[in-house]
């Protein structure tokens, strides 16, 4: 009887944690509220003054119970990688940081580190965020990064540019439109791209896989926008440069699943 008991045990636990995998998908029409929570602090010198200031993006999903995946995804590879982050970095600059504040003593003159989060899109196959990271370590050149993350909503899964473009168009994605806009933009906007500047183009194309691509991009109502960032394509001073591919008129370039 003894074993018996302990065998039922044993076999409720793990129904108990196979449950999740089985959850019910939410009902149809309704979609994740994500909240965003900054989350700032303070780093003082000895003598008590403010010499870092870090800044991130908590996301909490507040309806979690219908997005679980969702919410367990971005607590995983944002809020805690970015507390990390922002944890590490502070303490590998609090030395600069405090002799920063030694020969300029005012309040306004300190490190600051922040990172800042729109989203772009959301329906009930893709979630598209974009990220700024801000970092100003009192130079006279702050340094901007920029990373995006594009998600499954209901499963939490990373969507890559493939599984966004339809079978087989990766190429001629790449060849037949993101470097013709990129001339257009170039164009429009007088920039000066590098001699190679396609090259670094496709090297970016051919290594993007998923958790962390090296492909920026985020998906719209009407398009797809490509994002490369500063010092990518040119020198640093030109900025960002975002190249837009619109849905209209080029529907079987894309995942038909994704354009719903």
């Amino acid at each position: 009887m003894k074993k018996i008991i302990i065998t039922l045990i044993a076999m409720f636990l793990m129904l108990s944690a196979a449950l999740p995998c089985f959850a019910e998908p939410p009902a149809a029409g309704v979609l994740p509220s994500i909240k965003m929570e900054q989350q700032k602090k303070e780093y003082r010198t000895p003598q008590g003054q403010v010499c870092i200031v870090t800044d991130y993006t908590r996301l909490v999903v507040e309806n979690a119970d219908e997005f679980p995946a969702l919410a367990k995804k971005l607590e995983q590879v944002h809020n805690r990688e970015w507390s990390y982050r922002m944890t590490d970095e502070a303490k590998e600059d609090y030395k600069d940081a405090v002799e920063l504040k030694m020969h300029r003593p005012e309040d306004y003159m300190y490190f600051l580190l922040e990172e800042r989060i729109w989203q772009r899109y959301l329906d009930r196959n893709i979630l598209s965020l974009y990220v700024e990271y801000y970092q100003s370590r009192g130079g006279a050149h702050p340094n901007t990064d920029i990373f995006t993350y594009n998600l499954d909503p209901v499963t939490g899964n990373f969507i890559t540019m493939d599984d966004a473009l339809a079978p087989g168009k990766r190429n001629e994605f790449r060849d037949k439109y993101v470097k013709p806009a990129l001339e257009k933009v170039k164009k429009e906007r007088q920039l000066f791209y590098y001699d190679n500047y396609k090259t670094v183009v496709d090297n970016l194309f051919q290594r993007d896989y998923a958790g962390e691509p090296p492909l920026t991009w985020t998906w719209g109502a009407e398009g797809i926008t490509m994002i490369f960032p500063a010092d990518t394509l040119g020198p640093a001073v030109m900025g960002p440069v975002e190249a837009f591919i619109p849905f209209k008129g080029n529907e079987k370039l894309f995942n038909e699943k994704y354009l719903k």
